[in-house]
Order: structure tokens, then C-alpha cells, then sequence
């Protein structure tokens, strides 16, 4: 239960039961809120010296449109029951630990799940690198000997593997030798084929019989659902060779039904194991595998159907974009098989949904399947393409109208009707954005691809946008979150039908459009506004930040081919547009703002105000050097104002039992300003200054902004109250001024790439290093987000410049420079392997990224360009890191007891105490 509030501004309020008698804070006006003392009165009130409410939220049931919204933030501590500090102290706040950082690093790396990691990384890398280096020596000039050698090996592996898993102890250790068999298997298919001794053509496929065999004895040894997915692999594999024996793995139609068998075989042979009981090989260990990969195969045929559909319908600009005749395939041409697959996969997802999972999942992918069925038949019978949007628009009303007006309390119907219609909802706004597209393009236009759009297109999208705001006013008390999602599309139907209107008028070029676009976001704000208290004005207010944020992103789209489109230019009418545009988006984010108060709003109106700044300037021709020394100049005069005006710090309690600082004053929204100003300032000067470094530009003025701004952007770290932004300002700081320090190498003509490549990785490295440690030295309840920002730009320098530095030597520069390419190996791989182990994200997705590029590289380049010092290493390496992992499963049990000896100085450490 929560106590009604109702505040001046005519929000409706809720608060929770143990804040009774405390203060809060209105989220929309800021005002100060005396929550009633007695809960059980259940009265609305006020803050004092405000006249009574006029209509309290707790006539919701006389009113179900309005709606309340719940307090998140209050200024006084909850009503804490005995002993509750002793609870907030214990069960509220987990206690520090206090074991060391090297301590919670090596039990961190000892997690079987680390060690498994660690043995599936390196015995891959250990294969690729062992296949690498006998490629670069030529070795495979005896196949059958070497076809011998593999098959046993295979074999090896697989039983060694086994023997681990199931005669000792160390079964992580056997799971991933048999894997690396599992994963060895395939590669003696390509072996025969490659050397000639049993082709594609010449019955292969037996082979992938003999590996299914394989996975489905090593399913039945181990009693590991794991290699279940290694079975339907085989299955699909030896599926894939048989229609190549017979000829037919091009052929679209046949794939598509083989695999849709496939996966429908494959859902259903889910059912043949044990639901429950004392059985070995139960359903929901072992039949769940099937089910997912069933599903995998049946949204792979229907990828090809879709993909043969959609070139069928797009016939004439395929013809011209891939220089091919081609008459279509049997899936174009016969619309009943076509919708015959569509309709078996509606089946199939009704199955899973009502018989096995019932998570709801399902039902949308069987209504976008039913929705693609009646498309193929409508497209068969040349039905015009806006009328169609106009059908599919007017049958999900229909659909939501029904379920509106004779919904039951069966929930098999309410989890299938809401998804057909939303699904017949989202085809016409998707079928118009494309419609959209393929007007506004050049590119499109240039291979014939276009599209004209005239009356009949708006009106088509109006009505969507008709029938999708008024399924929003019937789900508004149902289901809010359904409605919040149809206000979207309607939102998206009338901008796209208010931008058919206006090039049917000759306004095509982004330019022209967006300034009158921009009134849409704003009428929606003001709707948002007139609608507060009810329950339309949060998905207004939404569609209206998403509306301006796809119109501006629109016009960056725009400027992909021609980057230099948006940089002003002396009396040029763009830009004079360009600046209403973003004044237009400043005028916005202002009111938004204002309306929404402690927002993001503050931020992107002063980022809006800049780009209408930076127009203006350029239209009377100022250099643009001048800029970013005038951002910076004025987003700290805002930090230092609003440090003026007031700012302090206040314990607000969003939690139960939990309190959180933040800063409030009369400051606030000058102090919000100042941050959006002042990141714009150095966005603007890192992205000139590596533009100059790019070309190699050294201009005096260039360099004094750069360091302008890198001393206001330390200025501010010290001027900014304690939070984020002093180590974001502190980060920007550094940054800018080694991108000053190597325009200045430029000047002075000096090789500025060589030392930035050393510079980045020696200091990304040692950011890896002090972020690691100062991870794993973070207690369970503080969390250092300059830690996060350690990790992220470490791996990033280290990684990406690597990666650089490796791909230009291949392609632009003299060739493989190895030592940058056993760096790279040497840095990702340590990267992904600590990644994966600990759980960082950073080093994972830039260490991993960057090394699955360069085996990728590395892998289409052997053909033509051996690398046997490359390959070894690579073979070394990944066989070391497959060592290790193998050695920590075994003595994991001793490693774990390491540190406590260590601290306790027992067994050879007593060492440590002698003299």
C-alpha cells in the first residue's frame, strides 16, 4: 500500500508506507512535500502554505485515466523498525571483505567457470595455431598419411576425454578435451575435401554421419547435455553435404524446407525424453537443447524465405545492384508453399509457446509469422503497396478492438491475441520507413531502387498512425506498456507521412525538412504538458524525446556520404537552416527540462544551443578554431556561476534503509549547463585535433584551442562539486593535452605515429594494470567508476592501436611487421583470457574483438602470405594458456588454500617470519 499526495503543480503522488511523516520532493516541480503521518488516513496532503487538492488520486477507480507516480527521492530517513540500523548495518549492507586484492584475483581466476574459459580459449587458439603453422610449411603433401594422422587424433582426443570425465576427478578438464575433440571432428570433413579424398559431391555427408555418431556416443558416455548442441550441429552439417551431394545446397527452396523439417523435428523430439523421475537423460536438461536448436533451424529457413521474398519484391533494383538475371525461385513463385512455410512456422511457435515454454516469446514470432503469411498472399494477388499498409493497419485495429471489447480471463488467448496485433501494427510502420528510404536516397536512386511516394503514401501512414493511437486508447488502462508502444508508432506513421507531405511539396534535402519536422517532438511535448497527471503524458513526453532524437540523427545520416555537409560555410543557407534546426532542439530539451526538472534535459539543450552557436558563427564566416576556446570558456563561466548561485549536497533515501548525496540549489540547472558546454567544447577539440593529426595539419590557432580547452577541462575538474564529472573533466584534460602534445610533434616535424603507438599502449597498459588492482581492491558496497574508465580506455588503447598498427602494415605499409603482431597476440590474448576470467566486459569485447579480427585477417591472408613464426607462436601460446587452464583445475583445490597459507605463514612460508 502507498499514501496519496497531490501536489501544487497537480501531480499525483505515491509514497511508500515507512516514509509516513517524512519530506520529498515533487520529480516534476521540485517542491518540498509533507507526507502524511498516519499511512491508514490514506489522505493527500501537500506541502504546507498550498490550498487542499482539489481531487485525490485515490478516486482512481472514478478516474482511471489519471495517474499517480511514485516517489523515489525523499529528504528524511524512513520509519525504521527496531533494530533496524542493526539491520541496515547487516542484511542492508553486506559486510567488506577483507581479504587482499591479489587474494580476490587469484579466487576470481581459480572459478571453474574461469578455468573453463580458459581451456576452451586456449585449445582453440592451440588448433588454429597448429593448423597455421603446418599450412605455412607446406606439409600437406601427403593427404592420406596426414588424413590417417587426424582421424586418430580425433579419436585420441575424444577418449582422452572421456577417460578425464569419467575415471578422475578433474571433470572440467575432461569436458574440454572433449570439446576440443568435438571441435577437431569437423575439420577432417574439410581435410577430405581440401586434398581431394572424399569431395562434396562425392558423398561427404557420410562422414558427417560418422561425426553425429560421435557426439551422440560422448552425449550418452558423459551424460553431458552440453554436446547435445554438438549432436544437432552434426545433424545440420550432414543435412547441409547431402543436399550438396545432391546438388542442391543452392537452392533456396530446398534448404528452406529441409531445415524447416529439421526444426520442426527437432522441437518436437524434445517430448521423447523423461519430464522428471530418477531418469539420466531428462527432458529438461537434454530435450531443451533439441528445442533451441530446432528453433535456430527454423529461423534459418525462415531468414532464406524472407530474404527470397524480399528480393522478389524488390526484382527490377536487385537486378541493376547485383548485375544478375535472376527469375525468381520457387518460393516467389508458388505463394502457397510460401505461406505454407510462414504458416509451419506459426505452428511451430504456437507449439512451443502453449506446450513447452509458455514465456509468451513465441506467440509475437508466430504473430509475425501469420502477418508475413497474409503479406505473401496479398503481394501474390498485386495488391499496391501503400493500400496493403493500409489493410494491415486497419486488420490490428480490428484485432485490438475485438480484445478490447470481448477479452476473457483465458490467458492461452490473452497471451496470443495482444502479439497478432501488435505484430500487424509493427509491419506498416516497418514497411513505411523502408518506403521512406527508398524515396529519400540517393544512393538508392542512383541504382534504381527508388520509390515515389505521393498522396496515396500519406495517406496510408495517416491511417496507421489513426488506428495506432486509438489501440493505444484502449490498452491505456489494460496494459500501460502496450500503449506506451503504440504511441510510438503512431509517432513514427506521422513523421513519416508529414515527410511524404513535405517532399511532395519539393522540400527533399533534410535541411528543408527538419526545421517544420521539429514541430511534431515540440506539439507532442505540449501534449505531454496539457495531459500531466493522466496517463498518456509519460508516452507523449517519450515519443517526443525519440522523435526529435531519430530527426537529428537523420540529418547526421544524411552527411555519411558527404561528412564535411554539416560544417557551416560564409552566407550559406544551410547553415542559417542547420542553426534553426538546432535552436528548434534547444527550445526542446529547455522546455522538456523545465517541464521534467533534474533531467538530461539541461545537458542536450546546452549541446543543442552550441551546434546553433557553431551555425551562426560559421554563416559569417568565423574560423572555427574559435569554437571550441569559446565552449570552454563559456561552459566554465556556468560551472563557476553555479558554484555562485548555491550548491550543496543533500541525503535523499531512495532505498529502504539505503541513502544516497545528491546536489541540489539554485544552482543546479546553470551547473547542468556548464557540463553539457563544456563536453560539447571537448568532443569538438579531440575530434579537431585528430582530424589535424590525420592530416598532418599543424596550425598554430589549432593548437592553442586544443590547450585552451584541455586547461578549462582541468579548471573544471577542480571547480565541478565532487562527482563523476571532476574524473570525466580529468580524463578529457589528459587526453586533449596528448592530442596537443602530438600536433605539436607535427610542427616540429617529427614522426608523431611511432611514439603515439608506443605512448597508447604503455599507458593503456598501465591503466589496465591500476584498474585491475583498484577492482579487485573495491569493497561489495563502494565502486570506483574511475575504475570503469580505466578498463574501458586502457583496453581501447591497447587493443585498437595494436590493431591499427597491425592491419595498415599489411595493406598500406611495407608488410607483416612481427613484432606488432606478436604484441597484439601477446596483449588480446592475455586481454580475453583475464576478461572472460574475471567478468570485465572492457577487456573482453576490445581484447577478444581485436583478436578475432586478426585470426580473421590472419586466416584469408595464409593463402598468399605464409606466417610460420606467427603461427607457432600462436600454437605455443594458445597451447600455454590451455596448460594453465589444466593445471589450475587440477590443483585448484590447493591453489584456493594458497593465500591462507601465505597469511598465516605455514608449511615453507615460515620464511617469511624469520629474521
Amino acid at each position: 500500500m502507498s499514501i496519496p499526495i497531490r501536489c501544487v503543480c497537480g501531480r499525483h503522488l505515491l509514497a511508500r508506507d515507512d516514509f509516513a511523516g517524512a519530506r520529498a520532493e515533487c520529480p516534476t516541480c521540485g517542491r518540498t512535500l509533507q507526507i502524511p503521518a498516519d499511512p491508514s488516513a490514506r489522505r493527500p496532503t501537500a506541502a504546507p502554505a498550498t490550498p487542499p487538492p482539489a481531487a485525490p488520486p485515490a478516486a482512481a477507480s472514478a478516474a482511471p485515466d489519471i495517474e499517480a507516480l511514485e516517489i523515489t527521492e525523499f529528504l528524511d530517513p524512513p520509519n525504521e523498525p527496531s533494530g533496524a540500523a542493526a539491520a541496515a548495518g547487516g542484511a542492508g549492507a553486506p559486510p567488506k571483505s577483507t581479504k587482499s586484492a591479489a587474494a580476490r584475483m587469484f579466487e576470481a581466476l581459480l572459478d571453474p567457470r574461469s578455468i573453463q574459459w580458459m581451456l576452451m580459449i586456449g585449445g582453440g587458439l592451440c588448433v588454429l595455431g597448429f593448423i597455421v603453422w603446418l599450412v605455412s610449411l607446406g606439409v600437406f603433401k601427403d593427404p592420406h598419411v596426414l588424413a590417417v594422422v587426424l582421424g586418430v587424433g580425433t579419436l585420441a582426443i575424444l577418449g582422452a576425454g572421456w577417460f578425464v570425465a569419467l575415471r578422475t576427478r578433474f571433470k572440467v578438464a575432461g569436458q574440454a578435451l572433449t570439446f576440443l575433440g568435438c571441435v577437431v571432428a569437423p575439420l577432417n570433413l574439410w581435410f577430405y575435401h581440401a586434398q581431394g579424398l572424399l569431395t562434396v559431391d562425392g558423398h561427404l555427408w557420410v562422414g558427417g554421419v560418422v561425426c553425429c555418431l560421435l557426439y551422440a556416443a560422448t552425449v550418452y558416455v558423459l551424460r553431458d547435455p552440453l554436446f547435445m548442441y554438438a549432436v544437432e550441429v552434426g545433424v545440420t552439417l550432414t543435412t547441409l553435404l547431402l543436399l550438396a551431394d545432391m546438388g542442391k545446397i543452392t537452392d533456396a527452396p530446398m534448404l528452406a524446407m529441409f531445415l524447416m523439417a529439421l526444426g520442426l523435428i527437432s522441437i518436437h523430439s524434445e517430448r521423447a525424453f523423461s519430464p522428471a523421475g530418477d531418469a539420466q537423460f531428462l527432458r529438461r536438461r537434454f530435450g531443451l537443447p533439441l528445442f533451441w536448436s530446432g528453433h535456430v533451424q527454423i529461423g534459418t529457413s525462415l531468414l532464406i524465405l524472407l530474404a527470397s521474398q524480399l528480393l522478389s519484391w524488390l526484382l527490377t533494383p536487385a537486378k541493376d545492384l547485383f548485375d544478375i538475371e535472376w527469375t525468381g525461385n520457387l518460393l516467389t513463385t508458388n505463394h502457397l508453399l510460401a505461406g505454407g512455410l510462414w504458416l509451419a512456422a506459426v505452428y511451430a511457435y504456437l507449439y512451443s509457446d502453449l506446450i513447452v515454454r509458455k514465456i509468451g516469446l513465441y506467440l509475437w514470432l508466430a504473430g509475425f509469422s501469420l502477418v508475413m503469411a497474409e503479406l505473401t498472399l496479398l503481394v501474390g494477388f498485386n495488391v499496391p503497396m501503400e493500400w496493403i499498409l493500409a489493410v494491415m493497419s486497419a486488420t490490428a485495429l480490428a484485432v485490438n478492438f475485438g480484445w478490447s471489447r470481448f477479452a476473457t480471463d483465458d490467458l492461452k488467448l490473452a497471451r496470443i491475441v495482444p502479439p497478432v496485433g501488435m505484430a500487424l501494427s509493427l509491419l506498416p510502420v516497418a514497411a513505411g520507413l523502408i518506403l521512406h528510404i527508398r524515396a529519400t536516397s540517393g544512393a538508392f536512386n542512383a541504382m534504381d531502387w527508388g520509390y515515389n511516394t505521393g498522396f496515396a503514401f500519406v495517406v496510408a501512414m495517416l491511417i496507421a498512425a489513426v488506428c495506432n493511437r486509438i489501440s493505444a486508447a484502449l490498452y491505456r488502462r489494460s496494459d500501460a506498456r502496450t500503449s506506451q508502444l503504440y504511441f510510438f508508432l503512431s509517432a513514427a506513421c506521422v513523421l513519416v507521412a508529414a515527410a511524404g507531405q513535405l517532399r511532395d511539396r519539393g522540400l527533399t534535402d533534410w535541411s528543408d525538412q527538419a526545421p517544420w519536422l521539429m514541430l511534431i517532438p515540440l506539439a507532442y511535448l505540449l501534449g505531454a504538458r496539457l495531459w500531466r497527471g493522466h496517463s498518456a503524458e509519460r508516452p507523449l513526453y517519450y515519443v517526443a524525446q525519440a522523435a526529435t532524437g531519430i530527426i537529428l540523427a537523420a540529418g547526421f545520416i544524411a552527411t555519411i556520404k558527404d561528412p564535411t555537409a554539416f560544417r557551416p560555410l560564409l552566407g550559406e543557407r544551410t547553415s542559417l537552416l542547420y542553426g534553426l534546426v538546432f535552436t528548434e532542439a534547444a527550445i526542446f530539451y529547455l522546455l522538456a527540462g523545465f517541464f521534467k526538472r533534474r533531467s538530461w534535459n539541461t545537458y542536450l539543450a546546452a549541446a543543442a544551443a552550441c551546434g546553433a552557436i557553431w551555425q551562426f558563427m560559421g554563416y559569417y564566416g568565423i574560423d572555427a578554431s574559435y569554437y571550441t576556446m569559446l565552449y570552454a570558456g563559456l561552459g566554465l563561466a556556468c560551472l563557476v556561476g553555479a558554484r555562485s548561485l548555491g550548491l550543496q549536497p543533500v541525503t535523499v533515501y531512495r532505498e529502504r534503509y539505503r541513502s544516497a548525496t545528491v546536489l541540489r540549489g539554485r544552482g543546479l540547472a546553470l551547473l547542468q549547463c556548464g557540463h553539457g558546454i563544456l563536453t560539447v567544447a571537448a568532443l569538438a577539440a579531440l575530434m579537431q585535433g585528430l582530424a589535424g593529426l590525420a592530416a598532418r595539419d599543424a596550425q598554430v590557432i589549432d593548437i592553442v584551442s586544443i590547450f585552451v580547452t584541455a586547461l578549462a577541462a582541468g579548471a573544471a575538474s577542480f571547480v565541478a562539486p565532487p562527482s563523476p564529472w571532476r574524473r570525466l573533466y580529468a580524463t578529457a584534460a589528459v587526453a586533449l593535452a596528448a592530442v596537443g602534445f602530438l600536433r605539436l610533434n607535427i610542427l616540429i616535424n617529427l614522426n608523431g605515429w611511432q611514439k603515439f603507438e608506443i605512448f597508447a599502449v604503455v599507458a593503456g597498459a598501465i591503466m589496465l594494470a591500476a584498474s585491475h588492482w583498484a577492482l579487485f581492491r573495491d569493497t561489495d558496497t563502494q565502486h570506483d567508476d574511475s575504475v570503469s574508465i580505466g578498463l574501458t580506455l586502457g583496453s581501447l588503447l591497447v587493443a585498437g592501436t595494436l590493431l591499427v598498427a597491425v592491419l595498415y602494415n599489411r595493406w598500406a605499409g611495407d608488410g607483416p611487421s612481427l613484432y606488432d603482431e606478436l604484441a597484439l597476440l601477446t596483449f588480446t590474448i592475455i586481454m580475453a583470457v583475464t576478461g572472460v576470467s574475471w567478468q570485465i566486459r572492457a577487456t573482453t569485447l576490445f581484447g577478444g574483438g581485436a583478436l578475432a579480427i586478426y585470426l580473421v585477417v590472419l586466416v584469408t591472408t595464409l593463402a598468399y602470405r605464409p606466417q610460420v613464426a606467427v603461427g607457432v607462436y600462436l600454437a605455443v601460446g594458445g597451447g600455454l594458456v590451455f596448460a594453465t587452464g589444466i593445471a589450475l583445475s587440477v590443483y585448484r583445490e590447493k591453489l584456493l588454500r594458497l593465500p591462507e597459507r601465505i597469511s598465516n605463514r605455514e608449511g615453507i612460508f615460515k620464511i617469511l617470519n624469520w629474521r
